[in-house]
């Protein structure tokens, strides 16, 4: 073969290898979206009724409203270890604390207590992944 056939099948190839690496580009593993911050993805969806999502370096939804004596489950859907640490500004608070959530994990807690439940993620608290948990009466017409 000559020179130049060889070089045209050389770039041909690798013309074909690199626009079938930008279909993997990315990881079904990860169905949060952009782990940086950046993005916007949900993970897929709506969570579940009294279910936040940490998403890339955020809670979704960032603040739930539940009942009195529910319990509220947070998933990982991103691929960035996170937490679920009771308190603000990043002083824990002594509430709850789930220790490291790996990606796919959870964590759950119930909500004795009327009242409001700011809450942080010890890793990323400085990037501002908090949210909060608003704890009403049954019978209260707020929720």
């Amino acid at each position: 073969m000559n020179t130049q056939k060889i070089s045209f099948i050389s770039l041909f190839v690798t013309l074909i290898v690199s626009l079938s690496m930008i279909g993997c580009s990315s990881s079904a593993s990860d169905p949060g979206g952009d782990d940086n911050g950046n993005g916007n993805g949900n993970g897929g969806g709506e969570p579940a009724a009294n279910e936040v999502e940490m998403v890339g370096q955020s809670f979704t939804p960032a603040t739930i409203q539940i009942e009195v004596g529910s319990t509220v489950t947070w998933v990982n859907v991103s691929n960035l270890t996170h937490t679920v640490t009771s308190g603000t500004d990043g002083q824990h608070d002594d509430k709850f604390n789930s220790g490291n959530i790996a990606p796919g994990g959870e964590f759950s807690y119930q909500f004795t207590e009327i009242g409001e439940y700011p809450y942080y993620c010890i890793p990323h608290v400085s990037n501002g992944m908090t949210g909060t948990v608003n704890v009403v009466d049954s019978s209260s017409n707020d929720y």
